[in-house]
């Protein structure tokens, strides 16, 4: 664990932010970009964006993909399967990020949580992409 930075508490806003730069400098499209950012607007709304990131749970994270943030749309509608499913990989990719940064002593993950590829790679599922660390 990284002492300088694990003893400070960062935030999920600085800490979204972060690895959004950290995608953005590993050559991910601005697509990729833009859409994970949609996804932590997603989860800071949950948590609020003044959060401490270590103060998130994994019992905490296992309400999220419980909750109306995830599972609706703001007008109530149900969200795509599909849009759920990666705004989950998403918050798991990251949150593997910040345990490998320092920010975690352990990644919140519930154990519901697949920690592969959505599908398998002959049902037509695309290959997860691998979380960013910096050197």
């Amino acid at each position: 664990m990284l002492e300088n930075e694990a003893s400070r508490a960062i935030t999920l806003q600085e800490a979204s932010e972060e690895y959004l730069k950290a995608l953005e400098a590993a050559g991910k499209s601005p697509m990729t970009l833009y859409t994970y950012g949609k996804d932590f607007d997603q989860i800071r709304a949950f948590w609020g964006p003044d959060r401490a990131l270590s103060e998130i749970s994994k019992a905490q994270v296992g309400k999220f993909l419980k909750s109306p943030v995830l599972l609706e749309k703001p007008n109530g509608k149900e969200r795509a399967p599909q849009t759920i499913r990666k705004t989950i990989r998403v918050l798991r990719m990251f949150l593997l990020w910040a345990k490998e940064r320092g920010y975690l002593e352990e990644a919140p993950i519930p154990n519901s949580v697949p920690m592969g590829r959505s599908k398998p790679p002959n049902q037509g599922g695309e290959e997860e992409p691998e979380p960013i660390s910096q050197q």
